[in-house]
Formats: structure tokens, C-alpha cells, sequence
């Protein structure tokens, strides 16, 4: 199996600390899909026409796009990796918290990737993405309930969207466009988001994300937020 992915992608960093996390035998490589022009080559929108990353190529061919199908696949096809749990109600759960971060943090939150430069910031975009966040930072302030991980005490489908997405959302364009994280100011939240950058396939996928985000031509307007 091989995952078409790139560094700086929320999305793309979803899938890949579920691989990290069960030690899968998912070969990780760049996607590619940029071509000189500004478009999508055609070489991989032969594979995923949508043109996003990332893509899970199967050993016979067989692609399947979207982050939440791909992590969802990968629990379902390495089941002693232990992403997903076996006990119903945690991976309830698990799917809750996904959801939660996925629907009511990452979508109010992707308005501000066209508000990155304050010259062209609109400050009523910026508040209604903010007052979004806000609100699904409540709701998963309400049902994290303390675990060492998002659910339990080992990294699962949860923690795979709850990273990247806190991170990107709430505390990179939070620091950058608002000057701090409105994660602080939601206790198991803040507490949850310190505990597992401690795990290693946590540090190694934020780690990731960061040198993208170095190496990238956003490095200017993000500086120190990264």
C-alpha cells in the first residue's frame, strides 16, 4: 500500500499518524499532484480525480481518497493496531470526537486559509470562522472526559483528526491571525493538546506539518505561529 500525501496537509497528516501510530506496512509518498502551471498533473488526478490528498493506493490499484475513509480503512483492514477500540461505546466515541473536530472546528475553520494576509484580511470572515470554532471547541470541551488519549490510553481514529485539526485550526491561524490559541481557554481541551504532543508518532506527524509549513511560501505571513 502506498499513501500519496503531502507534508503540510491537515488531511494528508490524518491519515498518516494513523500509520505512524499502528507501525503499518503503508508505504508514505509525495503526491505530486502540482503541476508547473498551477494546476493538477494529470498523472494524479488519473488516480483521484477530486485532486486532494491524500490517496491510499491499495497493492492492486485501487485508490480510496478522503482522509476519514483512508483512516477508517486502515483501522478496519489492521485491526491489532488498536485504532479503533473493540468495546462499542469507545469507538462511538472515537467516531464522536471525530466528527465533532472534523464538522464543527476544521470546516468553520478552512475560511481562514484565504485569510492569512493581513492586507486582504476580512475581519467579518475572520470572526464568524472564530465564533465557529468556538463552539465546536465547546462541544468537544464537553464530551472529552480526561483520558490520557482522546479515547482511552492508546493513540486511536480520534486523536488522527483531533491533531492535525487543532492544530491547524485552532492554535496555527489563532496564533498567526489573533496573536494566541483559543484552545486555552478550554480546560480538557488545553490539557488533552499538551498531554499527547508527548506521544511520538504525535511529534513526528506535527513535526511534519511544521517543516511543510517552513519550507512553504506561507512561512512569511505564519512565521513564528508555526
Amino acid at each position: 500500500m502506498k499513501l500519496l500525501s503531502s507534508d503540510m496537509s491537515p488531511f494528508a497528516a490524518r491519515a498518516r499518524l494513523a500509520v505512524y501510530a499502528g507501525a503499518l506496512p503503508v508505504e508514505i509518498a509525495p503526491a505530486n499532484m502540482w503541476a508547473s502551471d498551477g494546476g493538477k498533473t494529470a498523472e494524479y488526478l488519473a488516480v483521484n480525480p477530486l485532486g486532494k490528498v491524500p490517496t491510499l493506493v491499495l497493492d492492486d490499484g485501487t485508490a480510496l481518497s478522503e482522509s476519514d475513509t483512508i483512516v477508517e480503512y486502515l483501522a478496519d483492514a489492521f485491526p491489532e493496531a488498536g485504532l479503533r477500540p473493540a468495546d462499542p461505546l469507545l469507538a462511538a466515541r472515537c467516531r464522536l470526537l471525530a466528527r465533532i473536530v472534523e464538522l464543527y472546528v476544521m470546516e468553520p475553520g478552512v475560511p481562514l486559509f484565504g485569510q492569512i494576509m493581513p492586507d486582504s484580511r476580512d475581519a467579518s470572515v475572520v470572526d464568524a470562522a472564530f465564533d465557529g470554532m468556538a463552539a465546536g471547541l465547546a462541544g468537544l470541551e464537553h464530551f472529552m472526559n480526561g483520558d490520557r488519549y482522546a479515547v482511552g490510553d492508546c493513540l486511536t481514529t480520534a486523536d488522527c483528526a483531533l491533531v492535525p485539526y487543532l492544530y491547524f485550526f485552532p492554535e496555527l491561524f489563532g496564533k498567526a491571525i489573533r496573536g494566541r490559541s483559543p484552545v486555552g481557554d478550554y480546560p480538557k481541551v488545553a490539557a488533552y493538546w499538551q498531554r499527547i504532543q508527548s506521544d511520538p508518532a504525535v511529534a513526528h506527524v506535527l513535526q511534519e506539518i511544521r517543516d511543510g509549513l517552513t519550507s512553504s511560501r506561507l512561512k512569511g505571513v505564519l512565521g513564528d505561529a508555526i
